[in-house]
């Protein structure tokens, strides 16, 4: 137990050392700062979907090609599988739009689901009921406002589109953060979807939720509802999917089965973040113990004169857990003055929006006032350990304080260098491969290049392409359905000609001026041109095994001539192999799905924005997105771009606890060799030798970091680029750059404390001692 006069003495050494208390304080602080923030971003995402009563009993079907199935599949299921309980069939449409307050078109993002979904998932209402009707929707509490102001909008009747009139029926949330469903501002009926979508399994567009009957195991039914499926659906009859999954409720958010209303997580992005919780916290313990058992030597003293007054080791031992676990709690205090600080910057590199006073619940608090005590008490062991352990003997000949200055502290400096040029060496290679990609030449051109979602009908491309052809700067225009931005559809081929193949082809259908516009290179096969005409590009020809210029494919069942073959040009980002890819006319009668601009390269933020206008004026106001393809194209590494940032400001973190840890470190073992230098010099050693003599024996422990650092950061970027088909290099100026940051660090904090005693008087240094 601690007494007053402890406590006294401990806040006056404190205030005596001040370099070792801001160094302790300031280094625990940062540290528990972005482990606190992290931990929270963390428990927010395994707690997704935790608050539906019907967790688990609730399973998302899918099959190895995603999670998208026919609009019957649903009740031919439950029709045969008692164990289901009901089912609910999800699709979100973002082409909708309404009429705002002000008169202008607010895009809509439309959720349509079976009534069921209510019962299954738990999201309540504000005031109203679920709709049960055809014409009734269900708005969120934002929507509802920009619509209807704070005037209740149940009853009132709202415009979707040109046509669909619907009337509110009920007012909900806004969709929680923690559920695997994207935000959305209307919920209605699965009916409202044309019938000749939802009449029939032909279109397989939508999601598919089916709730377990309690005491039922829907899992194992697997097996023979894989058998049902090949009787009734006619992608496993066909052999377009062979396997089928059940992924409970908590497995959706991290499944790599995505849908156009979800979103989700992965287990190796949140293993990197407790990866880095992990080396913060240790790197803080290390710092507090380098610094807790460079003192010891100063403290020994005091240690020896309670010991030959009574106190004994347990006492002491106990004394020292409990100063460090006093020392946790200061710096918890400023590290939340910290979070609440940094948190928008963190919120904004996540992509999340955590609140601190939301995770600060009383249990919360009091699991954070245990995990500081139970940190505290383990920075304390160390010290603790080493400075009960001496004889009193020993502090009055010196030699304990000879031994505090060995090997233990510097091998602890030399792991926290270790991590924090391993993180330095993850960053530049993060950052690299997202620049290899973003660079890479994608056999296309993709500079002065709009595109615009496609809102008109096919009735009206010459009247908006004589418009948008008006503007200063409007060079070239093309329609296509499938673009190098979107892939295009998918038309798979179960028995090519008769021979057995599968293929697997990517499908656009152009005009005549895609080729041109995107600079693509076709080889001609010299068969005349036709409106049945078809192109391939190297990829298919390659896939269906024809000679190097065909003349003509089998495409279910038709003869269709080729009229070239194109040089390879990737269709989808870096993250897929090279696709093969069949290319149609654009019939003029049909519709398309993107509207591409090749611009002048001079003033082409005004000439975007008078393309926008006119194509807004064009289609009435209907809300539209657009963008230049050389920018979409970067979005799409933007998720590999925010790791990076992520993993390089932890490595600035790491840095500097290194860097206070060293300068800490450095200030009290030279402290204790000033009696050393002061004989040296006397005996002649020049100011060079000195900095010599101290600096190297730092440096060689920085060095040795730096050889088990480089094979380790390695491994983990080895492994981490072999998941990209299209990868960069290990180059030898990462490592370079990444040791020569650390030896930059070290040689500063160390040279700066080692040239201040080498260059000091050395008749005043012997005084002193």
């Amino acid at each position: 137990m601690m007494y007053f006069s402890d406590f006294r003495l401990f806040f006056r050494s404190l205030f005596r050392n001040k370099l070792y208390t801001v160094i302790t304080v300031f280094g625990f602080a940062v540290s528990l700062t972005f482990v606190l923030l992290l931990s929270m971003y963390i428990q927010q995402e395994l707690s997704v979907d935790d608050f539906h009563e019907n967790k688990e009993r609730i399973f998302r079907m899918t099959g190895e090609e995603g999670a998208t199935w026919g609009a019957c599949v649903g009740d031919q299921l439950q029709s045969v599988f008692p164990e289901i309980e009901a089912y609910t069939r999800i699709y979100k449409s973002y082409s909708a739009y309404a009429e705002g307050r002000s008169g202008g078109k607010l895009p809509l993002r439309v959720l349509y689901v079976d009534t069921t979904f209510w019962n299954m998932f738990t999201f309540p209402l504000i005031e109203g009921r679920h709709f049960n009707a055809r014409n009734e929707i269900v708005l969120s509490v934002s929507f509802a406002r920009k619509i209807f102001g704070e005037e209740s909008p149940l009853g009132k009747g709202l415009t979707i589109g040109r046509l669909s009139r619907y009337t509110v029926v009920g007012i909900m949330p806004d969709l929680p953060e923690n559920t695997h469903f994207d935000p959305c501002d209307i919920v209605a009926d699965f009916t409202c979807l044309p019938d000749n979508w939802i009449s029939h399994n032909n279109s397989a567009s939508f999601a598919l939720y089916l709730l377990e009957k309690p005491g039922c195991d829907l899992s194992s039914q697997i097996p023979a509802m894989l058998t049902q499926l090949k009787k009734d659906f006619w992608m496993y009859k066909d052999h377009y999917r062979k396997d089928l999954f059940l992924e409970s409720l908590k497995e959706v958010y991290w499944s790599t089965f995505s849908t156009s209303f979800t979103h989700h997580n992965s287990w190796t992005f949140i293993g990197v973040l407790t990866a880095i919780i992990v080396v913060i916290l240790i790197l803080a313990l290390i710092n507090y113990n380098n610094l807790s058992i460079a003192r010891a030597g100063f403290r020994a003293k005091e240690s020896a004169i309670k010991k030959l007054l009574g106190s004994n080791n347990k006492v002491l031992f106990r004394q020292y857990i409990i100063e460090s676990m006093i020392l946790c709690f200061i710096a918890f205090g400023f590290c939340c003055c910290l979070a609440s600080v940094v948190l928008p910057w963190f919120n904004d590199i996540l992509e999340t929006h955590l609140t601190i006073s939301r995770h600060f619940t009383f249990f919360n608090f009091m699991g954070l006032l245990i995990a500081m005590g139970i940190i505290g008490s383990i920075a304390g062991v160390g010290p603790a350990w080493l400075t009960t352990r001496f004889c009193p003997v020993e502090v009055m000949k010196g030699s304990f304080r000879k031994r505090t200055k060995n090997v233990y502290g510097k091998i602890l400096i030399s792991f926290q260098y270790c991590m924090a040029i391993i993180l330095i060496i993850c960053t530049l290679v993060i950052w690299k491969q997202t620049n290899f990609m973003k660079n890479y030449d994608l056999g296309f051109t993709k500079d002065n290049l709009v595109w615009l979602e496609n809102k008109i009908q096919a009735s009206q491309k010459e009247a908006l392409k004589n418009e948008l052809s008006r503007i200063p700067g409007v060079e070239k225009m093309s329609y296509a359905y499938g673009t190098p931005l979107d892939g295009g559809d998918n038309n798979t081929i179960t028995d090519y000609a008769g021979t057995g193949k599968l293929i697997s082809l990517q499908r656009f259908e152009v005009d005549e001026h895609f080729f041109d516009l995107f600079d693509l290179q076709i080889i001609p096969t010299g068969v005349a041109y036709t409106p049945q005409g078809i192109w391939l590009n190297e990829a298919a020809a390659k896939a269906i095994g024809t000679e190097a210029l065909p003349q003509e494919i089998v495409f279910f069942d038709k003869k269709l001539p080729v009229l070239g073959i194109i040089k390879n040009f990737h269709i989808r980002n870096l993250n897929y192999q090279m696709s093969p890819l069949i290319v149609f006319r654009l019939e003029p009668e049909l519709s398309f799905s993107k509207v591409l601009i090749k611009i002048s390269s001079e003033n082409q933020a005004a000439t975007f924005d008078q393309i926008k206008k006119t194509y807004t004026r064009f289609i009435e106001g209907i809300p539209f997105e657009s963008g230049f393809v050389d920018q979409t194209i970067n979005s799409w590494y933007e998720s590999n771009a925010r790791t990076a940032r992520l993993v390089g400001f932890f490595s600035v973190v790491a840095i500097v606890l290194s860097m206070m840890g060293i300068l800490a470190m450095a200030t009290y073992f030279i402290q204790q060799r000033v009696k050393e230098i002061g004989i040296r010099r006397v005996n002649g050693a020049t100011v060079r030798e000195i900095l010599g003599m101290l600096i190297s024996g730092f440096i060689k422990w920085v060095v040795l970091a730096f050889v088990v650092a480089c094979p380790v950061a390695c491994y983990l970027m080895n492994r981490w680029l072999q998941e990209f088909p299209y990868r960069t290099e290990l180059s030898w100026w990462v490592f370079t750059l990444a040791g020569s940051v650390a030896f930059a660090v070290a040689l500063l904090m160390v040279g700066g404390q080692s040239v201040k005693v080498a260059c000091e008087n050395p008749v005043k240094s012997l005084q002193k001692e």
